[in-house]
């Protein structure tokens, strides 16, 4: 009877424990679910809210602590402590071998890599790892998260089609898993790529909000509908649909003060009082983005300030006190350069003016709109250039090692020699004709030495000045051999009938890569190049200027014959289909160029012809591709027609400075 009794107690004890265990772990993941919804709308709530849910934590508990921590810091932007916590919460993760937690690390880790730091190399290896774990879980919200990181990577590298496909198949696999919060956070990004993807792509994502904000109303998360309904506002500004855009933005403003999110607050009252100018309503703009700039100065929200204030300025400019507004304006974009709202604001800017009479300066903000929107373009285009340079400086520099290498083993063989020579001539003095037999034999082999080193060098210097893939001479030949012969002509005032440059680009190559693989690419660049020599002269130099680029000069021709030769090229090239990977490929370059006028001693030199070439190709892509542009008349090259025409082709070309021809297949 007393086994009995203390059987049943022992037992009762044990059952107590484990209920009280279970509480702990459901309050647990309630925090953790609440404080992951904060993380966007109120990430400086969220932090609060993880920091005690963190206290006598540790274990895989504390890892999913900090994973939320990392989401809560991406959101605040602050890098340095987003990538503490994920890489603190992989160290536990890989201590307590969980893989779900390590997945989860590694794609928190791999968004703020690629977000926030901008490499996309380590990003991508992270997110591929972390999908890799997540594929072998049953977590539908990891296996979720997992198709949304790539989907954002995919985003990042602007690989939209690859994004959208990505966030289709996290929406189906949330659904289908029955997961509302995952499905919360697959809808939320897939309205946003939608919603920036043309017309139809907003309508498309303005119809899922509805079931976005749904989800969010059922589950009873303040933060995750204030989530939902800023989601909603952005789908339905895209849309153009504004009187929904207002309705959603008012229920997202009421929400966050609810939650007295007032942090959150500066951002979305100065997206309100955009709505509110764009439907005259300027009273209602001044007071909303007044009370905005006040909540941005209290929390130091430098975004939300300069957004506030630019609306304000715009609110005072239609009250027609232009100076007082301009002013406002001027230095809010001023700290908004960087930011990829600023030509959509200087539009704005443009378009108040405009209103109220100041059309001069209206034509500014738009020319300027206009010109940051091209800066953008050519700061991409020399990023890429730089990079190249830099690979080439590598390879320059491994040669130049590769060749001292060769150059210290020669000096030591000679050196070898000597001293046997030496050695030799002691010995054999007595015996003349041993002697000349040897000082043959050493020399033959000196001699077989030195056609060595020579075979070495011819070796090294193609090595050095040809493209690997297509055979054609590369820029280090051009910088080495083609300028100086430049600089010498122009010296010398050797003419030579003038010349011409000529950069080609392959059409749609980024796409060839992404739908075929870098086999067929490297199938097409290879043909290409074959097709462009051919059609060339044997005294014309055609250079693989880098990635699908190709520079050729053209000696003693003028800009008469350029234009036969442009035709022929673009005949040459996309006369006949390109056989890659079992596929027929038709493919077009896009040709610019420009005429030397090397008998000028003012005229510019080649780096500005290149530059012009490149100019009146983006001319030629910008116009269908498949054709040429180029500048007609190489007397017309004076510094005034270069600086202007590097402002703005088209504008110089119908300013009458430069005339332009076209050339078609």
């Amino acid at each position: 009877m007393v086994v009995r009794r203390f059987l049943l107690g022992l037992l009762f004890l044990c059952w107590t424990a484990l209920a009280y265990a279970g509480d702990d772990q459901y309050e647990f993941n309630h925090e953790l679910i609440n404080a992951r919804e904060e993380a966007y709308v109120m990430p400086l709530d969220a932090l609060r809210r993880l920091d005690i849910l963190k206290q006598g934590r540790s274990g895989p508990q504390l890892g999913l602590v900090l994973v939320e921590s990392s989401r809560a810091w991406f959101w605040r932007g602050r890098k340095h402590e987003a990538l503490d916590a994920a890489v603190q919460a992989e160290q536990i993760a890989r201590e307590s071998r969980d893989d779900n937690l390590l997945a989860k690390a590694m794609l928190s880790h791999g968004l703020v890599l690629s977000r926030l730091v901008h490499d996309q190399d380590a990003a991508r290896r992270l997110v591929e790892d972390g999908a890799a774990l997540a594929a072998d879980s049953r977590d539908v919200h990891l296996q979720t998260r997992a198709l949304v990181a790539q989907g954002l990577l995919a985003d990042q590298e602007g690989r939209v089609d690859d994004a959208l496909d990505f966030m289709a198949r996290a929406v189906v696999l949330a659904r289908a898993g029955g997961d509302p919060d995952a499905l919360s956070m697959a809808l939320r990004e897939q309205v946003r790529l939608l919603a920036g993807n043309g017309t139809a792509g907003a309508a498309q994502a303005l119809s899922l909000t509805d079931e976005l904000v749904s989800i969010a109303r059922s589950r009873g998360i303040p933060a995750q509908l204030a989530h939902a309904r800023l989601t909603e506002y952005a789908a339905a500004a895209r849309a153009g649909n504004q009187k929904r855009a207002e309705k959603a933005l008012l229920a997202a403003v009421e929400t966050l003060e609810k939650l007295q999110a007032r942090e959150s607050l500066a951002v979305p009252m100065a997206n309100l009082a955009e709505l509110y100018i764009q439907s005259r309503r300027f009273g209602e703009a001044a007071r909303t983005s007044e009370a905005a700039l006040r909540i941005a100065r209290e929390f130091e929200d430098d975004t939300g300030s300069r957004l506030a204030s630019f609306q304000l300025g715009i609110a005072t400019i239609y009250f027609r006190n232009i100076a007082g507004g301009r002013a406002m304006v001027d230095k809010a974009l001023a700290g908004m350069q960087g930011d990829e709202r600023y030509v959509r604001m200087l539009l704005d800017y443009g378009h108040a003016l405009n209103q109220v009479g100041w059309g001069d300066d209206a034509l500014t903000i738009y020319e300027k709109a206009g010109s940051v929107s091209l800066a953008a373009w050519r700061k991409e285009k020399q990023l890429s250039y730089q990079t190249l340079q830099r690979a080439y400086a590598v390879q320059k520099k491994q040669a130049e090692l590769s060749a001292l290498h060769h150059e210290s083993e020669l000096k030591a063989a000679e050196l070898a020699n000597v001293k046997r020579l030496r050695s030799m001539w002691v010995l054999l003095s007595a015996t003349t004709l041993a002697a000349v037999a040897l000082i043959a034999l050493l020399y033959a082999r000196v001699r077989k030495a030195n056609a060595t080193l020579k075979l070495k060098n011819e070796q090294l210097f193609l090595q050095s000045t040809r493209d690997s893939l297509t055979g054609l001479f590369n820029r280090h030949y051009f910088y080495e051999q083609v300028v100086p012969q430049l600089h010498a002509q122009r010296s010398r005032g050797e003419a030579k009938g003038g010349g011409v440059f000529l950069l080609l680009d392959v059409d749609h190559f980024k796409s060839i890569n992404d739908r075929f693989g870098h086999g067929a690419g490297d199938v097409v660049l290879k043909n290409v190049a074959s097709r462009l020599a051919g059609a060339l002269r044997e005294q014309d130099v055609l250079i693989r200027w880098g990635g699908e680029e190709f520079l050729a000069y053209l000696p003693g021709v003028a800009t008469d014959e350029a234009r036969q030769v442009c035709g022929r090229l673009l005949a040459s090239v996309s006369g006949t289909a390109i056989v890659a990977e079992e596929r027929e490929l038709t493919v077009t370059v896009s040709i610019g160029f420009c005429p030397n006028p090397a008998d000028n001693e003012a005229a510019p030199g080649w780096e500005q012809l290149v530059h012009l070439a490149d100019l009146c190709l983006y001319l030629a892509k910008t116009a269908g591709r498949n054709q040429a542009f180029g500048v007609q008349d190489a007397a017309e090259l004076t510094k005034e027609a270069v600086a202007a025409a590097d402002a703005d082709l088209k504008q110089a070309s119908a300013d009458g400075l430069l005339s332009l021809v076209n050339v078609t297949s």
